[in-house]
């Protein structure tokens, strides 16, 4: 859009009344002589006229349906029809409001329309320069040093105004610019964050324009964005505002301090060269000092698929961890022993990732944390959802005596752990009674031929002596299997 005032300066238009044409601004020129132009006007015209029909007599009602039409102002040309802009028409744009203007004799009327071109094309040339060139400065930023607070802050300086971006999952938030947190603001973001779905909102005040938007992230929900500037959102600022969501999505990474790329680089090297000390090595980056303690955590992916980088990512942006690993459709990664392990369990269940998790352990005696993790996911496997190693029972489970119930899981499952490949029929027996004796789902939960799985079932039953038809055995199996998951 053009402003009114353009006209007036650029083309010696003459304003006539009392209506100010400053701080108008026009949509498209019409060149009209009809009675009544109102059925041909979609709002936001300058309309010309020579006078050639009208009838001042007539000013106050052909005024009034060229306001309720939307038209901005009214252009009047002065002869060869009438030498002066009738006094009617004034006084009738007094009355609706109506900015007035006297177009001269040496004034075209093409070259009001010429003029309102040729602006538009100028300002889409600045609107694709603004664009370009925030493009530019967001990728810059994107692929530079603290990525994410510096996407924030060239974001709020190409709009010169302000940006909020936050991460519920992890509770984590990047400003620039006088942020505005108020209660209407801050609803809006926790829709968006909550939203499943894309989703959008548009605010506004006296004083400014507010855009939220959900942004994408490793989690199904918690991120979001707003951003906010003093004028309406152009086109290029949108554009603008849609690389910085996409950039700010593929960066919801935030490794730990620990994890530099110097001190990674550095256990690296030392694993590679001093393998006597490979544990004391490895372990360096991730000695905080202190009670500083870690969790691994053990899972099955259900990524899409992807690159073994792009898989790796985004376990590390969900997990908040640079300490990930992947391999054949499980991963490993170990996080802060402080981070709450059940919003943890929440993260992984909500993006699809039956996970194990072990307890807290220093980061120079992480191996008992394996075995934790992987009798863990074993009870991730039976029970369809996350598992903690040492998290207190539940339902029946917690009337139990610890003890008691200890001794009979072990007594009940010793033939097996006697067994030349425990693990391997423990792991068989638990995906068995999950999927309820169901040869083809265990098969393909186990990767496995279902004629494996019934080798191995056989082999289950000579060493227990016992029947797995019968309910109340498979009862007292799945007790046993679970109380070993909680209790490792």
């Amino acid at each position: 859009m053009v402003p009114l005032r353009l006209f007036v300066n650029r083309l010696s238009l003459r304003p006539l009344g009392a209506t100010d044409p400053s701080g108008r601004w026009v949509r498209w020129v019409h060149v009209s002589e009809l009675a009544d132009p109102s059925p041909f006007l979609r709002g936001g015209e300058l309309l010309l006229l020579a006078g050639t029909g009208f009838r001042p007599d007539e000013s106050g009602e052909y005024v009034r349906r060229l306001a309720d039409a939307g038209v901005v102002a009214i252009g009047f040309g002065v002869t060869p029809v009438f030498d002066a802009v009738p006094p009617e028409l004034v006084a009738a744009c007094d009355e609706h409001g109506m900015a007035l203007l006297e177009v001269p004799p040496h004034v075209p009327f093409a070259s009001v329309v010429e003029l309102l071109h040729a602006e538009l094309v100028r300002a889409e040339t600045r609107d694709l320069k603004h664009l370009s060139d925030g493009q530019a400065v967001l990728i810059r930023a994107a692929a530079g040093p603290g990525p994410l607070r510096a996407v924030v802050e060239r974001l709020a300086e190409l709009l010169e105004g302000w940006v909020l971006v936050v991460d519920r999952n992890r509770d984590r938030t990047w400003s620039a610019g006088p942020v505005r947190r108020d209660a209407e603001v801050t609803a809006a973001l926790e829709r968006a964050c909550a939203s499943p779905a894309p989703m959008s909102a548009a605010l506004a005040t006296a004083d400014e324009h507010v855009e939220i938007q959900r942004l994408l992230g490793p989690a199904p929900t918690g991120y979001a964005m707003a951003v906010a500037r003093r004028g309406p959102f152009s086109v290029a600022d949108r554009g603008v505002v849609g690389v910085a969501a996409s950039a700010l999505s593929l960066l919801f990474t935030a490794p730990s301090a620990a994890g530099s790329p110097e001190a990674l680089g550095s256990a690296a090297v030392a694993g590679l060269l001093r393998l006597p000390t490979l544990a004391r090595a490895l372990a360096g980056p991730l000695d905080l000092g202190g009670d500083a303690s870690w969790r691994v955590v053990r899972g099955l992916l259900t990524e899409p698929p992807g690159s073994r980088e792009t898989i790796i990512q985004r376990l590390s942006a969900l997990l908040g961890t640079p300490f990930v690993e992947q391999d054949a459709g499980s991963f490993t990664a170990i996080v802060p022993g402080d981070d709450p392990v059940d919003e943890l369990c929440r993260l992984l269940d909500d993006a699809g990732h039956l996970a194990g998790i072990s307890r807290p352990h220093p980061a120079d005696d992480l191996d008992p944390a394996w075995g934790e993790a992987g009798s863990a996911l074993d009870g991730a496997r039976i029970g369809g959802a996350s598992v903690v190693a040492g998290a207190d029972p539940h339902g029946v489970m917690a009337l139990l005596d610890s003890a008691q119930a200890a001794r009979h899981a072990d007594r009940l499952l010793e033939p097996l752990d006697g067994a030349g490949a425990p693990s391997e029929l423990l792991g068989t027996l638990r995906s068995w009674l999950a999927h309820h004796g169901n040869w083809d789902r265990t098969a393909a939960d186990l990767g496995v031929h279902r004629n494996t799985v019934r080798h191995r079932l056989g082999q289950i039953t000579r060493l227990l002596g016992q029947d797995l038809n019968d309910p109340d055995v498979r009862m007292e199996l799945w007790f046993a299997l679970r109380w070993r998951t909680r209790a490792r």
